[in-house]
């Protein structure tokens, strides 16, 4: 048995979308207005958003899921 995937049978590979006559979805970041040298992205996916938060001048960083289904959320924050 070989080691490779079939191209069709894989997401990363271009035949498996020219497959299934589609192409690969693109994921459209939104940077998000910060403070302190954080940088903040938001993309919708199902269910509400998937953010990305890293600190500027530092490796560090993460990533989490936002739920809300009907994408209302504006990007801001609350400082209450």
């Amino acid at each position: 048995m070989s080691d490779q995937l079939d191209p069709v049978l894989d997401p990363n590979n271009e035949a498996y979308w020219k497959e299934r006559g589609t192409t690969r979805p693109k994921l459209v970041w939104e940077k998000l207005s910060s403070s302190n040298n954080i940088e903040a992205y938001r993309t919708k996916v199902p269910g509400g958003w998937f953010v990305y938060v890293l600190q500027e001048y530092r490796d560090t960083g993460g990533c989490f899921f936002y739920a809300d289904p009907a994408h209302r959320w504006d990007g801001t924050g609350y400082h209450g």
